[in-house]
Formats: C-alpha cells, sequence, structure tokens
C-alpha cells in the first residue's frame, strides 16, 4: 500500500468516527450506525494496521444489546446530551479543565489557518469531537495542507481522546460509545508527539515541586504536615525580615495559620 492510499484510509476513519459521535437522529445514519459502522472501521483498522479486535469485539457486542433505533438515540442522549452530562463531546474540557478555556481559541485559530469555517446551522463549539476528527479528515485528503494532521491531532485530540474514553467507560462501559471512544483514543496516539526538551523540564520541575522525598520541608507547628520547603521558608522569613514585619506566622501551614488567625473559608455558592 502507498502513503496516498494510507493517507485515503485515515481521511475514511476518521470521517467514519467523526459521524458515529454525531447524534444518531436520522434514520438513515442510525441504520448505518447499527449495520456496517463495525465492519468498515474493521476493515480500515485492518489497513492502518490497527489492532482494535477487543474494541470492535465490544462495539459489535453493545449495537447487538440495542432493540432499535430510539434505544440508539437514547444511550447517546444519556452520555452526550442530558444534564448532567456523564461524558462531554466538547474536547476542551478534558484540556483546560473547563469549557470556553484556551483550548478553543487554539482550534479556532487552527481552522484559520487551515481554511475551514464552521457552518451557520452548526451550534456545537469548536473543540466538540466530531467536528475534530472531521478537520483530521480533511487534512489527510489535502496535498499540501496548511497544517500537518499529526499537528492538528496533537492540539487537543491527543490529549483529550484517551479521557473522553475514560469517562465513557466509567459510565456506561457496555454503550457504543465506549468502544467507540476507546477505539478514538487507541487511534489517535498513533499521531502523539515526542514532548520536547522544555516541556519535560517542566514537567520535571513540577513534579520534582510536589515530592515531598526530595529536600528538606518546614512542617506545620499545628498538624505537622509538609507545606514549604525550608528553603523557600528562610527566603520567606529574611524578607520579612528586611521589611520589618512579622514572620512567626511562617511555623504553621496555611490553613492553621488561617484558623489561629480567625479567618475561615467558606464555599463559594
Amino acid at each position: 500500500m502507498n502513503d496516498q492510499d494510507t493517507q485515503l484510509d485515515w481521511q475514511a476513519f476518521w470521517l467514519t468516527l467523526a459521524n458515529a459521535f454525531m447524534p444518531p437522529k436520522r434514520p438513515e445514519v442510525a441504520a448505518a450506525f447499527r449495520d456496517v459502522l463495525a465492519d468498515d472501521l474493521e476493515a480500515l483498522g485492518t489497513a492502518l494496521d490497527l489492532d482494535l479486535s477487543v474494541e470492535l469485539a465490544d462495539l459489535r457486542q453493545a449495537i447487538a444489546a440495542l432493540s432499535d433505533d430510539e434505544a440508539l438515540l437514547v444511550a447517546y442522549s444519556h452520555l452526550f446530551l442530558q444534564p448532567p452530562l456523564p461524558a462531554s463531546l466538547n474536547l476542551g474540557l478534558y484540556v483546560d479543565g473547563a469549557l470556553n478555556g484556551p483550548c478553543l481559541d487554539v482550534l479556532e485559530n487552527a481552522y484559520r489557518k487551515i481554511g475551514i469555517a464552521k457552518r451557520e446551522d452548526l451550534h456545537d463549539l469548536p473543540d466538540h469531537a466530531a467536528m475534530q476528527m472531521e478537520v483530521l479528515a480533511v487534512l489527510f485528503g489535502e496535498r499540501e495542507p496548511a497544517m500537518t494532521p499529526s499537528d492538528f491531532a496533537n492540539l487537543c485530540l491527543v490529549g483529550a481522546l484517551p479521557r473522553l474514553a475514560n469517562a465513557v467507560v466509567a459510565d456506561s462501559p457496555a454503550s457504543p460509545w465506549a468502544a467507540l471512544s476507546r477505539i478514538a483514543a487507541r487511534a489517535i496516539q498513533t499521531f502523539a508527539l515526542a514532548p520536547d526538551k522544555e516541556t519535560l523540564h517542566r514537567s520535571r520541575r513540577a513534579q520534582g515541586r510536589a515530592d515531598t522525598g526530595i529536600g528538606v520541608w518546614r512542617h506545620c507547628a499545628r498538624c505537622g504536615k509538609p507545606f514549604a520547603r525550608e528553603k523557600e521558608i528562610q527566603i520567606m522569613a529574611k524578607a520579612l525580615e528586611q521589611a520589618n514585619l512579622p514572620s512567626d506566622f511562617l511555623v504553621n501551614c496555611p490553613d492553621c495559620r488561617d484558623a489561629a488567625q480567625g479567618f475561615f473559608r467558606r464555599p463559594i455558592k
């Protein structure tokens, strides 16, 4: 198989998944989902050398358990449409921890660079899983794309799809979308880029700061838990001393300090 065939297979693969993550409202879409989706994904997975045998077996079993098209729509609605949503198809949530975060801006900039605009009748946010998968398919269909499929996939899909799969499986392990999200998560790892040196350095530095086994820590005089490195406390105490400010409160952790000074916390309503 040549590179062009592989590109076309990836294009068909991501278009198939994009359609599978849209609401199965139309009868012909529901029929395709129930009758040919698993076979199509099996053929494409084989062509792309993806081992999806376990996920496809689960998908076939989940589809066979559906009584009719309405049951398919009910299963979709339960997962992705009706609050409280067990899983969100707005994938920026899994990257930023909230909707409408920086991931949305990154994707909108990418769409402008690629030359893709959202249809006026499409009301989903630009980070919707189906939209990102469809854009990925478009990139595989272009000879000289403005952005490589790998670069686009690493904006959001690579980090978010495994988390989507975890959320769907945790709530509805027998759902067809549990298998589909696992298929998507497995396939997208093909495009994961290795982190650069600066990213690795920041990650190790963050891990080191959180590791209480490294360095000497100041333990709270009240509760005994470690809350800051001794060196950091000494630097802070020296700065306060030079400013003629008291530093004795540094013997306690922030939680015990607030309680000792009469402060309290209450939830924001």
